[in-house]
């Protein structure tokens, strides 16, 4: 993985963000709402965790004989402290573990980059991961022997139960064979075609849908667009059959948002890091069926470009 993008061939799935939320459980207005009253704790906690972080570093830098154990067992326990703290304090919040995932990978990201603090929420994490499961009809099964080891690109062997890389081998039961791994947040994962008779089993996170929306008129609206193209060339055709016409949003599998014309022909999609705008109250996942007009096009670039549309 590289750039938050795992590998499709693995998981048909496009990017970190997507296989750790499943967007189908909350309303869009609510969603904002707990990013809104999130954030706060996600900035006190960095602001809480740096000092601990500097004085680890400190400590690391000393020579190894002076670095004792029970200095080290205090730092662990420092940071075990501060993760619960937290995490309470936003379960509290959202008492839901998929949607609370959902927020806290959605949150850190737009604004961070970073998936760190959404691990403090592992169950609701697992919980969409198990969802997508059913999706790919795959198993995913996170390797936790391999934890911030650094074996990314390698393969691991698994031959009678017993699992092996590098020098390490410990149990791990899953059909024999060489598995590619994938990693997300110093997690390790493998994933491998398996017949499943049932689907999987997740926690009952319930539904927290309702007739709200952050849907509005947009006019004389500026917004960025993929082409999924590989030059300027053929995003400028893109852009050509566009301008000036009236096309539909299509938002697929929750996930996506797409831009189709009156035969549901795919011409250009929102880039996922524009489809929830949160500065706006705004979420694209809530225009689904909704007409589009390109007024103009901006800028055009190797796989995107920027246009004036106007939203019904």
């Amino acid at each position: 993985m590289k750039d938050g993008k795992l590998d499709q061939s693995i998981l048909g799935i496009e990017s970190t963000r997507q296989l750790l939320q499943d967007m189908r459980k909350v309303s869009q207005p609510k969603f904002l709402n707990y990013i809104a009253r999130i954030e706060p704790l996600y900035k006190e906690y960095n602001e809480q965790k740096n000092p601990i972080n500097h004085r680890r570093k400190q400590f690391n830098e000393l020579k190894k004989w002076e670095r004792d154990n029970d200095t080290r067992k205090a730092f662990s326990a420092e940071y075990a402290k501060l993760r619960e703290k937290y995490k309470a304090q936003c379960e509290e919040i959202c008492p839901y573990p998929s949607i609370l995932a959902s927020v806290v990978v959605e949150m850190p990201y737009q604004s961070y980059r970073t998936y760190s603090f959404a691990w403090l929420f592992v169950d609701g994490l697992l919980e969409n991961l198990k969802q997508h499961e059913n999706v790919m009809k795959r198993e995913v099964r996170r390797v936790n022997r391999l934890t911030n080891r650094n074996v990314e690109g390698k393969e691991l062997t698994v031959q009678a139960g017993i699992a092996t890389i590098d020098d390490l081998e410990f149990p791990f039961h899953v059909p024999d064979g060489v598995y590619s791994l994938f990693e997300i947040m110093g997690q390790f994962f493998i994933g491998y075609e398996a017949e499943r008779e049932t689907v999987v089993q997740t926690s009952n996170t319930p539904s927290m849908l309702d007739e709200k929306s952050t849907r509005r008129i947009l006019k004389n609206y500026p917004l960025g667009f993929s082409t999924l193209k590989k030059s300027q060339e053929e995003a400028q055709l893109i852009t050509d059959q566009v301008l000036g016409k009236k096309l539909l949003i299509q938002v697929v599998e929750h996930n996506y948002v797409h831009i189709v014309d009156e035969h549901g022909e795919r011409k250009c999609i929102i880039p996922r890091d524009q489809v929830i705008r949160r500065d706006e109250g705004l979420s694209f996942f809530d225009f689904d069926g909704i007409a589009i007009e390109f007024l103009s096009i901006e800028k055009v670039t190797k796989s995107s470009f920027k246009a004036i549309v106007h939203i019904d």
